[in-house]
């Protein structure tokens, strides 16, 4: 049965819904899965013997369940299950577990935008085309299919697809927006360039930008100066074929004819500033850009208009995440941008366990997403509310940015956050309402789309500029964001997350140039464990340090980020470890010993990708011990005390510890899916 929610020690998680297995209680065999949980963290010869006795494993369930396919011979005797000495009980894998949000229980989220009878359903590993076969049987017509997903056209009772053989969630499908409130016209912007003081500007590396479009949209003398020579790919996403039964698409191209917004963002990751002379250069302007443009002019029919408004949509977006993530690796891309998503409150879903997952299958890849424009202050507190982020944001494995203001005072928009907000609903303080909308680039913005995840995670991870900033505009819209910048017209002030978004990406083709000239290949998880190591406090609205929740680990510094050869902060030491090799199971660990000759601040960032689906399902642990083995300090995202049972990342910051020899433990509490794979990197800063 299903809590709503509530745990207690029978409980596991699946599909991000609880449900209570009580120990003794065993599947009747109803369904040809069960979901079994386990007496505690699950050891290597728990897997091993699942494995021994045919029970096929279809996904983990947090903390200590398994969905498992049941042989006939089990399913019968089920109750025998005990006398394999580690499962302390189960039940049937029902329909209503075949959904990522119960709706019983409020969790539901806001209906979809797309109209249309439309169903996204997720297959078993190794069964889709079984279920692409009963559905043709039933007459249900398949609209689109990728590797384990498939979209239909459906118009009954979901509870009917939920119990087909095969069929592991079936849910309505949702509409991605860009990041831009509709009141702020946000859209992406980054700080003014500024000499780069350790000589790196991104070459060798390969962004992808995901977005709506691209200047004029063709590779030639008709593309925007700034990116003139380092376009590696520009693809046009055709509109998504099960939008076909609602609407005819108008454009079919790659340029960024709505509100300039792909340009934008593009432009504060690697634009180079030629067209200005520098001015307005981005933060990595000697890298490769690979873009994929999903925007396109739809035009819906009549019958479907009181629903959805023909008009720019992110009509090219693959149904499969991983599809889009793919496209850009085939051209050398490893960075993602992603400065839109989906307003889900902090919900885990399809895009999310696709991210996730692509991550796992490639782990030099990061990406990195927008956090969203959603932030309030109802209660007038001049606290960001909690849970307004965006999907997929809030998946495990991404790099969520968050906004703080931007330098530019008096530049762009002169507006004021309370002339954003003309109902006096959304930031109740008035010393809020009565601020300039940029100007102090280490305080969080309100409108920064704030954590925790549903499931308690910590994000946003980090934080960077993005009120007011200067980026290329593009020449194929009379779109000028919140006012054209010199020389006119190729550059225009913008803002939100979506802007903070690109000076994160571009700043990681640095970082991960910089190590590659150390002679290190950082994967994803290191890089992503670098950018946090080197996050400094990040100023609340009311004053004091923002919270986790608000601005995650806080603002990247750069040249705290970098390899002990480019001496970017004096005093300041970083070490890597990181390997394909440093790997670890549930009661292994690892240690790193660190050699302090004087008084010092140690800070370290463990970082590792998560295997996909809600809730942690490999938990490491981060401890700091002195050479007499005694814990000195457990590992947490600074929203609560360790040890951290919910995010796959784990920091330990002390100001002042004596000379001498202490060790930095990685040890595996709980690998449900064995041998996990993690970046850990530390900082050595002598005591002030």
């Amino acid at each position: 049965m299903t809590t709503g929610g509530v745990h207690s020690d029978d409980t596991v998680w699946v599909n991000g819904n609880a449900v209570r297995v009580p120990a003794g209680q065993w599947p009747q065999g109803a369904t040809p899965r069960a979901l079994l949980r386990l007496s505690g963290p699950v050891l290597p010869a728990w897997r091993e013997r699942l494995a021994a006795e045919q029970l096929t494993l279809r996904f983990w369930c947090p903390p200590n369940g398994a969905c498992v396919q049941m042989p006939e011979h089990w399913r019968q005797q089920a109750a025998q299950l005990a006398s394999l000495g580690f499962i302390a009980g189960g039940c049937d894998y029902t329909e209503t577990m075949c959904q990522r949000f119960d709706e019983r229980h409020g969790q539901a989220l806001p209906q979809s935008a797309l109209p249309g009878a439309l169903v996204d359903i997720v297959c078993f590993s190794g069964e889709r085309d079984s279920v692409v076969a009963e559905l043709a049987r039933r007459g249900i017509a398949v609209l689109q299919a990728s590797t384990s997903k498939l979209r239909v056209a459906y118009d009954g009772e979901l509870p009917v697809l939920r119990k087909l053989p095969g069929v592991k969630l079936a849910d309505r499908p949702r509409l991605p927006s860009l990041l831009a409130a509709a009141e702020l016209r946000v859209s992406v912007g980054a700080p003014p360039t500024v000499p780069n003081a350790f000589g790196l500007s991104g070459h060798g590396e390969v962004i992808a930008i995901a977005d709506t479009g691209l200047d004029s949209g063709t590779v030639d003398a008709q593309m925007h100066p700034d990116f003139a020579g380092r376009i590696r790919a520009l693809l046009a996403l055709p509109m998504n074929p099960s939008w076909a039964g609602f609407a005819q698409p108008g454009t079919d191209d790659a340029a960024d004819r709505a509100t300039g917004h792909g340009t934008h963002v593009a432009g504060l990751a690697l634009g180079s500033g030629a067209a200005g002379a520098g001015l307005h250069g981005g933060i990595a302007p000697a890298s490769e850009l690979v873009f994929l443009a999903l925007e396109q002019r739809v035009d819906v029919a009549p019958a479907f208009q009181a629903k959805l408004a023909s008009g720019f949509y992110l009509a090219g977006r693959p149904l499969d995440m991983r599809e889009l993530f793919r496209s850009a690796a085939a051209h050398g891309a490893t960075l993602h941008n992603l400065s839109w998503g989906d307003a889900t409150h902090g919900a885990y879903t399809d895009d999310c366990f696709e991210t996730d997952l692509y991550l796992c299958e490639d782990p030099r890849a990061v990406v990195v997403c927008a956090a969203g424009n959603d932030g309030s202050d109802r209660d007038g507190n001049r606290r960001i509310d909690n849970g307004s982020l965006y999907a997929p944001a809030c998946a495990k494995n991404t790099l969520a940015v968050g906004a703080t203001e931007g330098p530019l005072q008096g530049l762009g928009s002169r507006a004021t956050w309370g002339g954003l907000d003309p109902t006096h609903m959304r930031w109740r303080a008035e010393l809020d309402r009565n601020d300039p909308i940029s100007g102090e680039p280490d305080r969080i913005a309100p409108i920064s789309s704030c954590g925790p995840t549903r499931d308690g995670r910590t994000k946003p991870d980090l934080c960077a500029p993005g009120i007011n900033l200067a980026s290329t505009r593009s020449r194929a819209t009379s779109f000028q964001g919140w006012g054209l910048a010199d020389p006119l017209p190729l550059y225009m002030y913008d803002g939100g997350t979506s802007m903070a978004a690109p000076v994160i990406t571009g700043a990681l083709a640095l970082i991960r140039e910089a190590w590659r000239r150390a002679r290190r290949q950082p994967s994803g998880a290191a890089l992503k464990a670098l950018a946090l190591l080197a996050c400094v406090p990040v100023r609340a609205r009311a004053g004091g340090n923002a919270t986790a929740f608000e601005a995650g680990f806080g603002r990247l510094d750069l040249a705290r980020a970098l390899p002990p050869g480019l001496k970017a902060r004096p005093g300041w030491s970083v070490t890597l470890r990181d390997s394909a090799t440093q790997q670890l199971d549930t009661g292994q660990q690892r240690d790193a010993v660190v050699r302090l000759r004087a008084r010092s601040r140690l800070r370290a960032v463990l970082c590792w990708y998560d295997p996909p689906g809600e809730r942690l399902v490999n938990d490491l642990d981060l401890s700091l011990l002195d050479a007499g083995g005694t814990v000195l300090a457990l590992g947490s995202t600074g929203a609560a005390p360790g040890p951290d049972r919910s995010n796959p990342v784990e920091s330990i910051d002390l100001a002042s510890l004596a000379a001498g020899a202490y060790t930095l433990r990685v040890s595996g509490f709980n690998v449900m899916a064995g041998r996990q794979r993690f970046a850990l990197a530390w900082a050595v800063e002598a005591a002030a």
